[in-house]
């Protein structure tokens, strides 16, 4: 076991009041902050519905995520707009069933029925699920993850009367969808098989509303985390799901932020999963590192260095900080986004949030 598991399970006597200091980081994000905002759509979605991911909720809920962690809040703030904009679209494309408080969704959506019928689901079914019908690929729990993410941050500061109905659906719904295994994949069903990138994110929405007060069954947390644990490599990495597989940087990063989440600040499996990732990033400044998934696995790396900061020395922190920094910021293009053939505006999100995340502009960055 190498250096950094050993001080991660020591739980090392350093100063977890101290703070990482980036004084120049406002001036430096601004500019994407400003251009982000000026590609949200007039409904508060992003994107173009030709794209692959274009008006998804899940994106929205992303971008709202990044302009909390600049300070601003729904209504409030240098992009107060924006994100009051993007909790409308959220909450407008929240599901219900026809038996619920409110249906006028359903009909919102031309590709719900279309949607039903090709996966044979009811109404009931969908009830909660937080989608865009219209999205290319619809594989929507995803997305729904990351929605589910952005109502638990901003619960209770908006004015919104279904805010809370809204992101207790969204929970129900990731409870009874748990497969099997303890896991999720992107259908909004018991699959037979889970995947570790579709399961974190859910575990990642169940915390925050956990956090925002909305009641969340704890045997669906632990049976998720347990699915989680399964998946390490003996290299410490993790894999895609059951069967074997390779290691990855972003899935190791996502499972140990899962870890985190539930309630483990510094085990084993965590300490083995710090030791992976070191083998791959920061490591030397001449090495470009080989991730895939780049901002949305150095996303969950930010997140998951700050929580482990509160337990180990800050030194290792520090320098991951100060590369992640160094690198993201000379990847943004000219036009102060980071471009994507998937979504420009999600890795913009996740690009900002990585850098930001020190900053606990939120809630669910809080070590």
């Amino acid at each position: 076991m190498g250096a950094f598991a050993l001080l991660l399970l020591g739980r090392c006597a350093a100063n977890a009041d101290e703070t990482f200091h980036f004084d120049e980081l406002d001036a430096e994000l601004s500019p994407s902050l400003e251009a982000l905002a000026a590609r949200q759509n007039e409904d508060g979605s992003f994107g173009a519905e030709t794209e692959l991911f274009g008006r998804d909720p899940g994106v929205a809920g992303l971008c709202g995520l990044a302009f909390l962690a600049s300070g601003s809040a729904p209504g409030r703030g240098r992009f107060g707009r924006a994100i009051a904009l993007a909790v409308d679209f959220v909450l407008a494309h929240s599901t219900r069933d026809a038996e619920g408080t409110d249906s006028s969704a359903l009909e919102a959506f031309p590709g719900l029925s279309e949607y039903l019928r090709a996966n044979e689901f009811t109404r009931s079914d969908l009830d909660g699920l937080i989608a865009n019908y219209q999205e290319k690929g619809r594989k929507p729990l995803y997305g729904h993850g990351f929605a589910t993410l952005f109502l638990a941050e901003t619960l209770g500061t908006t004015s919104r009367s279904e805010h809370r109905e809204r992101l207790t659906a969204a929970v129900r719904l990731i409870e009874r969808t748990q497969n099997s295994e303890g896991g999720w994949r992107y259908e909004p069903k018991r699959v037979e098989a889970a995947d570790l990138s579709v399961t974190t994110c859910q575990l990642t929405a169940l915390r925050a509303a956990k956090n925002a007060g909305v009641r969340v069954q704890t045997g669906t947390i632990e049976r998720g985390l347990d699915f989680v644990r399964s998946l390490q490599n003996s290299d410490g990495g993790f894999r895609y799901m059951s069967s074997p597989g390779p290691s990855g940087y972003g899935r190791t990063a996502a499972a140990i932020c899962a870890l985190q989440s539930g309630g483990a600040e510094s085990d084993e499996t965590i300490a083995r999963g710090f030791e992976y990732m070191e083998t791959i990033y920061p490591g030397s400044s001449q090495e470009r590192p080989s991730v895939e998934y780049l901002r949305y696995a150095m996303f969950y790396a930010s997140l998951a260095y700050w929580r482990a900061s509160a337990v180990a020395p800050k030194g290792r922190s520090r320098e991951f900080y100060e590369r992640l920094r160094r690198d993201t910021l000379a990847q943004r293009g000219s036009d102060m986004l980071w471009s994507s053939n998937t979504s420009t505006d999600s890795d913009t999100a996740f690009a900002i949030l990585s850098l930001a995340i020190p900053r606990e502009g939120a809630p669910f960055f809080l070590r």
